[in-house]
């Protein structure tokens, strides 16, 4: 998949910023990395909920080479993410598109139709800020392929 209901690969990635921890108030700026190394934007639907709670050691597995910096988005408030980080043991930015509810998922055009969640996508942003892969599941329910992913990072 080459594209979202708002983006296309080789499109600037919009820049967001997102809160990642409910007591320390820290934020997570998309620009800040710019330059530095590709971001790996994973779109998840729900925290805790069965296919997301898979979704992340497979996620931790297959791009720990990569050199990549992997970040979680969810709408999901940030006390929920930090205690699904908690539980599962991830050490990955959980970043929370509670307020206004899928503000980014919208900006990404990953918004599930007719809901308050995303739908389960992967963005790969390049360190020139361009969206260089976009990884769509094959249904909600499903986990993304990250071979195509992974292999756009090393190539």
């Amino acid at each position: 998949m080459t594209e979202t209901a708002t983006l296309k690969v080789g499109d600037e990635a919009p820049d967001f910023e997102l809160p990642s921890h409910p007591i320390s108030g820290d934020t997570f700026l998309l620009s800040e990395h710019r330059g530095e190394r590709a971001v790996v934007i994973n779109f998840v639907p729900a925290a805790f909920s069965p296919v997301c709670t898979d979704q992340l050691p497979l996620i931790t597995e297959r791009l720990a080479d990569s050199g990549a910096l992997t970040v979680v988005i969810s709408s999901d408030n940030t006390w929920t993410l930090e205690a699904w980080k908690q539980e599962t043991g991830v050490d990955m930015p959980m970043l929370s598109d509670f307020n206004p509810v899928g503000a980014t998922a919208d900006l990404y055009g990953v918004r599930l139709e007719g809901t308050n969640m995303a739908n389960r996508v992967v963005v790969v942003v390049g360190k020139d800020g361009k969206v260089a892969h976009i990884e769509r599941a094959p249904e909600v329910v499903k986990l993304p392929d990250y071979g195509p992913v992974a292999a756009c990072l090393r190539g």
